[in-house]
């Protein structure tokens, strides 16, 4: 074929591609909005404000971009078609998740050893100021315990060596609790959720049996399937909505009435369980309602001793088997947290501090520190 030919065929096909865009622009200025992606999890760009400041600033073709990104017509269903093709040719990793037999797993963080050196050295100054009855529980990931499912790749970073420093750095009055032999033992059950970076509350029943109580036994709780129709986190970076998830919940069959506060809304309530969460894109939310600055439990028990959690989301689901042991629970999320944390140990009373963080979210942390660090020279 002559080359004034081959010019003249792509000349027209790239006319054709101008022409399919423009009428794609077009059709999504007379489509609504949407607000949010079900399968991203995430607020959408919406059609931006034109003006002179924006022009001026370079802002309006930005914007114009993200939105016509995150507006383009069957947006979810190429997200979703993108997800199939890669599942189908074999790759095995789509951003940080892992794709495998049981599901998807969150791969391994590396670690900031800056912030966790400052974390570290303020957990042991903490409690050389405080000296309560202090407890860590870090949990390690489903990529740790089930290691053998994930591509080669995923030995990259050692999570065990990253808790291995984390125990071995805490002032030894600070008891440890590892879970990971119990983990490996029970790996044939389902331990993690297969669209979830989340512990499911089975695992976390086994951490707890573990903590310096006297747990109530598993055959004294019904197990109560709230919902079978959980897409997680993992499946809003993967585009995945074919995935699903069963959420559990256990409810003692000797309960304990108890009133739960949340501070950061000001909003009471006689569970710890938020079924309104099971209709969101966050079901996981449905243990204590979420992630919020301070959440206070107080219980009609015998229990002379008062309990301040620092944690991450995977405490959520551990926080209801706590429920009997204590008087008071004082729950802190340091990623919201601004206030005084020493006015709280003595105005609650505090006897007992737990630390109860996943493996992946402890080594980036970036706020522990800031909430119970040294004090101010006065």
């Amino acid at each position: 074929m002559p080359k004034s030919d081959i010019n003249k065929r792509y000349g027209r096909f790239g006319w054709f591609f101008v022409l399919l865009c423009a009428c794609i622009g077009l059709v999504n200025l007379y489509i609504p909005d949407q607000a949010s992606s079900d399968i991203e999890n995430r607020s959408l760009a919406q059609f931006p404000v034109i003006n002179k400041d924006h022009i001026l600033k370079g802002l309006t073709m930005k914007d114009m971009e993200n939105w016509f990104s995150d507006q383009f017509i069957q947006r979810n269903e190429m997200i979703q078609f993108k997800y199939q093709i890669q599942k189908k040719t074999g790759i095995k990793k789509i951003e940080n998740v892992y794709l495998t037999e049981r599901g998807l797993i969150e791969a391994i963080e590396p670690a900031n050893d800056t912030e966790l050196d400052r974390n570290l050295n303020a957990m042991n100054a903490f409690y050389q100021e405080n000296k309560l009855n202090t407890v860590f529980l870090l949990a390690p990931n489903a990529a740790n315990i089930y290691q053998n499912l994930c591509p080669y790749d995923a030995e990259a970073i050692d999570q065990n060596k990253q808790m291995d420093l984390v125990f071995s750095s805490l002032d030894e009055n600070i008891q440890v609790v590892d879970v990971r032999q119990m983990f490996k033992e029970h790996n044939h059950e389902k331990l993690y959720y297969k669209t979830d970076h989340h512990w499911t509350t089975l695992a976390a029943y086994y951490a707890y049996s573990l903590l310096p109580l006297e747990p109530v036994p598993l055959d004294q709780y019904d197990v109560m399937k709230v919902t079978e129709d959980f897409s997680g986190s993992l499946s809003h970076v993967v585009g995945s909505d074919d995935l699903k998830d069963s959420i559990e919940i256990y409810v003692p069959k000797k309960a304990v009435d108890y009133l739960m506060t949340n501070e950061a809304l000001g909003v009471k309530s006689r569970t710890v369980y938020d079924d309104k969460a099971l209709k969101t894109q966050d079901a996981y939310s449905v243990f204590l309602g979420g992630n919020y600055s301070m959440i206070k439990l107080e219980m009609d028990n015998d229990s002379s001793k008062h309990l301040l959690i620092f944690k991450d989301s995977y405490a959520n689901s551990l926080i209801p088997f706590l429920i009997p042991h204590f008087r008071t629970i004082t729950i802190i999320d340091p990623r919201y947290y601004y206030e005084d944390i020493r006015s709280v140990i003595k105005s609650d009373m505090i006897t007992d501090i737990y630390y109860i963080y996943n493996s992946n979210t402890f080594v980036q942390d970036t706020s522990l520190a800031d909430v119970i660090g040294q004090k101010e020279p006065s």
